[in-house]
């Protein structure tokens, strides 16, 4: 499996697409601190001292979201990497080499993490290299330890991981290039707006026949009785950590997660064991499914 991984990196990195993807994934970086520090303003109250609409902590937690552009790069890049494998023939000269589809599709399954992580880091590397430019503040709402950042972060890369185990599954059960990217788009950007949807929708028809007056702790018992069951849900999970779980969060304020809040373990035990399991299942399931496969 060694060698297996080896000829993957030395494909991967001959890809001139690799290359391109990655240079406009860190060009984006850039950006978005470039906007972040033009964007600023002074603060009326003190005088030299500047408000920031946008800060190295925002742009970095909210990297994760699936129908950002640097994140539907990413998955378009790994069903990319994995589909021009299938399309050349290249996987029926590995069988003759030796190897097992397992072992073909578990490598394509780690090289798909791996790439996922390339483009992350990139996205995520001058924002944190000019963090004292456009400052790294804590924020106001209980979550403001530096632990608290990196638990997310953690969290965010497993979510991210998972959502490109998906489409990397999906990639290699497809027979064409086409068919693998427009399948990443159709996840990536209408996965996480239809279930923030799916849910808002939900939630509306629970409160339409309710007094607009009626009791505010029946309401939030309502909402919170609908986010138990949407926690289990991987798409709704991500906006969750990213800081929007309806589209009525927009307006009403989302308390983003703070993971030393008695108030959020529930919601951290389902995602650690809801992607556990989705994990096991795509890799797992997905191998032995892919190695009952008819590759002609």
């Amino acid at each position: 499996m060694k060698r297996l991984f080896a000829l993957e990196f030395h494909r991967l990195f001959k890809q001139k697409s690799a290359w391109t993807m990655w240079t406009i994934i860190f060009l984006m970086g850039g950006l978005n601190v470039f906007f972040a520090y033009v964007s600023r303003y002074e603060s009326g109250i003190r005088p030299g001292e500047y408000i920031y609409f946008s800060t190295a902590r925002s742009i970095l937690e909210g990297s994760f979201s699936l129908g950002s552009i640097q994140m539907v790069i990413v998955g378009i890049l790994a069903s990319l990497f994995i589909a021009q494998d299938i399309a050349q023939g290249t996987i029926r000269n590995k069988i003759i080499a030796g190897f097992s589809k397992f072992e073909i599709y578990f490598v394509q399954m780690v090289m798909s993490v791996v790439l996922t992580f390339i483009g992350l880091g990139l996205f995520q590397l001058l924002p944190s290299i000019f963090s004292p430019l456009i400052t790294f503040p804590t924020a106001n709402d209980g979550t403001n330890t530096f632990a608290n950042f990196m638990i997310t972060m953690s969290f965010g890369y497993m979510l991210v991981t998972v959502g490109v185990l998906l489409t990397s599954f999906i990639s290699m059960h497809a027979k064409n290039t086409a068919t693998a990217i427009i399948f990443t788009i159709l996840i990536f950007v209408l996965g996480p707006g239809l279930t923030i949807l799916l849910k808002s929708i939900i939630e509306g028809i629970r409160f339409i026949n309710m007094d607009q007056f009626a009791d505010p702790e029946t309401i939030q018992a309502i909402r919170d009785e609908i986010n138990a069951v949407f926690e289990f849900v991987y798409f709704y999970q991500l906006n969750r950590l990213v800081g929007t779980g309806s589209l009525a969060d927009i307006f009403d304020g989302f308390q983003k997660i703070n993971f030393f809040n008695e108030e959020f373990i529930p919601y951290i035990w389902k995602t650690i064991v809801t992607n556990v399991a989705l994990i096991g299942l795509i890799v797992g399931l997905g191998g032995y499914a892919f190695h009952r496969s008819d590759l002609k």
